[in-house]
C-alpha cells in the first residue's frame, strides 16, 4: 500500500477453520424490491453464494416480483424459489443481523437512505433503470429489453464484486469508521 494511503495496511483476517474467509452479508436496496434488487440478490447467490449472504429489500415493497425479471432469471437457470419483495425495516431493526455491504439500485433508495445504515457497512450505488414501465414512465415500451439490459449489467457488476477479497471489502468499512471518527474529533 502506498505510504500516503489513508487506509491502514493490516494483515488479512484469519481464515475460518474451513479455510475460507468469513461470508459477507450484502443487502441490495431498491424502491419496491420487485426487479433490480431481487435480480441482484438472486445473481449474487447464484454466482458467489459460497462467499456472500445475499439479501434484498425495498423502501415500499410491492406484493409480487416483476414477471419479466422472474422469467429472465429462470431462463438463465438462476434459482427463484426464495425470492419475494421485503420491507427494508427488517434489515434496519436493532435486532437485525449486521450487513457488511449495502448496494442501492434506485435513485430514491440512494438519496433517501444516505448515511442511515447501522453498523457502518460499505455502501455503493448502482444506478440502473427500473424495468417496470408501470413504476417508471421513462422506461421504454419493451420491459423485456430493459430487464435484459439490467440483467447483463448486474451480472458484470456481481462478477466483479465476487472476485474482490473479503478483507479488502471489510477494510473499506473500517476506513469509513476511522474517517467518521476523524471528522468528529476535528469538529
Amino acid at each position: 500500500m502506498p505510504p500516503d494511503s489513508p487506509m491502514r495496511d493490516e494483515p488479512a483476517p484469519e481464515p475460518s477453520r474451513a479455510g475460507t474467509e468469513r461470508r459477507l452479508s450484502v443487502l441490495f436496496v431498491g424502491r419496491v424490491n420487485a426487479g433490480r434488487s431481487l435480480m441482484a440478490e438472486a445473481l449474487l447467490r447464484h454466482h458467489a453464494g459460497h462467499r456472500f449472504d445475499a439479501h434484498s429489500a425495498g423502501l415500499t415493497p410491492v406484493d409480487r416480483m416483476n414477471p419479466f425479471v422472474l422469467d429472465r432469471l429462470r431462463a438463465e437457470g438462476v434459482a427463484t424459489d426464495d425470492l419475494s419483495p421485503k420491507p427494508l425495516d427488517i434489515y434496519m431493526a436493532p435486532e437485525a443481523p449486521p450487513v457488511d455491504i449495502v448496494i442501492t439500485v434506485s435513485e430514491l433508495a440512494a438519496t433517501g437512505m444516505a448515511g442511515a445504515w447501522p453498523g457502518q457497512p460499505v455502501t455503493a450505488h448502482w444506478a440502473l433503470p427500473d424495468p417496470d414501465p408501470s413504476l417508471d414512465p421513462g422506461v421504454a415500451a419493451d420491459p423485456e429489453a430493459v430487464v435484459d439490459a439490467v440483467f447483463q449489467d448486474l451480472r458484470r457488476r456481481i462478477d466483479l464484486l465476487a472476485i474482490l477479497p473479503s478483507h479488502c471489502l471489510l477494510a473499506l468499512s473500517h476506513w469509513n469508521e476511522e474517517s467518521d471518527e476523524s471528522l468528529r474529533s476535528a469538529g
